[in-house]
């Protein structure tokens, strides 16, 4: 009863008193249009990306100089084979033309800026308009429906981002209490017995969905195993942020006695893509979003891996075109039975990060290292964390700053991770001009040989 009154009465009175009603007119669009055809929804976001090409040649310096230098103009795109000339859009050209892609009809003070790590520890800051940002959460309302997961149902978070967490007030205490009605739990640093306090939270709170980051609940999922102890079964799982392998999802849906629904997305786009209950491919965001595998200067044929090249098409604030995510995906084979039209990815490859184990067998998630760490300071460059020992992290450094610089972006990493890992944990540096790709031609930002992480003390 409450989550329908929250889903239907008090959600809606908040958009309003937030001016923000464009949220509920994007959630039914979105709800509608994912019934399209296959074709009619390549039409919808062929025909979107197109109008944000010619957008952004006209209002954006940075496209204009960039797509001049190439030879190519939206003029010349009839098709989605012609898009194939057009540049790919790097993190390197972001670190180093923030306003100049900022689009002339914006201000940047009216803009949300947000900054990522990203999978590869590479840091950049990026702009989207607050339209977008209502699309954003639209979309992502839409995806949660895939799974009969509503506004006002209970979820049980397990994330490591502070940003994302509420706000200590008794306005935003309010709101979760009535509106959001979420439990979190900080996996960015915690003790290995937080494991069985979260089980005791999550069997008083009884949420419908435990959304966490795919090592996270796989990590609380052998420990339940290894203690012989049965958790809290909700309703679904949805798990993101870091590689879904399928052994992990056979590991957690037998320990939590749920099924697991995989999600795709990323800082830069939110939501990309995600599982229906058919669990037959993650059905793409394709009306936000124009989604190009290419291998070799060519779109990849269905079933056949590729780097994933995403265009956000309702981001006029700051247009993101063609950009290279540092992701691998193929397209999925024919359509789902559960009747939507959009488009669907398999075999995503990236994002494959470790926990790490620090000071008195404290715990943390790479992925949240990421957001927490890496993130928040863009002149660090890319960095990489490797384990081998308890307590004892290699923090691989391919600086950007002068080597003058060097000692702060130093003092910087040892701090966060003492904050992260415990204030006895030794760090290591190695300093190298690049990082080096895994054999998969991925980069990994934390890797760990240590196997069992429950053991340490």
């Amino acid at each position: 009863m409450i989550a329908k009154i929250s889903n239907r009465i008090l959600f809606p009175l908040d958009c309003a008193r937030a001016g923000s009603l464009d949220i509920l007119q994007y959630t039914k669009e979105f709800k509608t249009s994912q019934f399209l055809s296959t074709k009619e929804l390549d039409e919808l976001s062929f025909i979107r990306m197109k109008k944000i090409l010619e957008y952004s040649y006209e209002n954006v310096k940075f496209y204009k100089k960039f797509f001049d230098s190439h030879g190519v103009k939206p003029s010349h795109v009839h098709g989605p084979d012609d898009l194939r000339s057009f540049p790919v859009l790097e993190k390197r050209h972001i670190q180093d033309n923030l306003q100049q892609l900022v689009s002339k009809r914006f201000c940047t003070e009216d803009l949300v800026l947000d900054r990522t790590g990203g999978s590869t520890g590479t840091p950049i800051e990026y702009y989207y308009s607050k339209k977008r940002n209502h699309s954003r959460k639209a979309a992502t309302w839409r995806h949660n429906g895939f799974i009969d997961w509503q506004i006002g149902d209970k979820t049980a978070i397990l994330w490591g981002s502070s940003r994302d967490t509420p706000e200590n007030t008794v306005k935003h205490r309010l709101r979760n209490l009535l509106i959001d009605r979420n439990m979190f739990l900080d996996v960015a640093g915690f003790e290995p017995t937080a494991v069985v306090e979260f089980d005791r939270q999550l069997k008083r709170f009884r949420p419908k969905v435990i959304q966490a980051y795919a090592g996270a609940i796989g990590l609380f999922a052998r420990y339940f195993r290894e203690k012989a102890i049965r958790p809290f079964s909700p309703k679904a799982i949805v798990t993101s942020a870091e590689m879904l392998t399928p052994e992990n999802r056979i590991l957690i849906e037998e320990t939590f006695n749920a099924p697991v629904f995989n999600r795709y997305g990323s800082r830069e786009f939110s939501i990309i893509a995600s599982e229906c209950t058919e669990q037959d491919g993650l059905h793409v965001m394709q009306e936000g979003l124009y989604i190009e595998i290419m291998k070799n200067g060519r779109h990849v044929k269905v079933g056949e891996t590729g780097e994933l090249i995403i265009t956000d098409l309702l981001n006029f604030g700051m247009p993101l075109i063609r950009y290279r995510i540092g992701d691998a995906a193929s397209w999925k084979q024919g359509g789902c039975k559960c009747g939507r039209g959009l488009r669907r990815l398999s075999n995503i490859a990236g994002r494959t990060t470790d926990f790490l184990v620090g000071f008195r067998g404290r715990l943390c998630s790479g992925a949240a290292l990421t957001v927490a760490m890496v993130a928040e300071r863009p002149t660090l460059g890319q960095i990489q964390l490797e384990q081998n020992d308890p307590g004892r992290v290699i923090c691989r450094m391919a600086p950007r700053v002068p080597q003058r610089s060097l000692v702060e972006e130093k003092k910087y990493v040892v701090q966060k991770l003492g904050e992260y890992l415990g204030e006895g944990t030794t760090i290591d540096f190695d300093i190298v001009q690049r990082i080096e790709q895994e054999p998969s031609g991925k980069y990994r930002f934390s890797k760990s040989t240590l196997t069992n992480l429950f053991q340490v003390t």
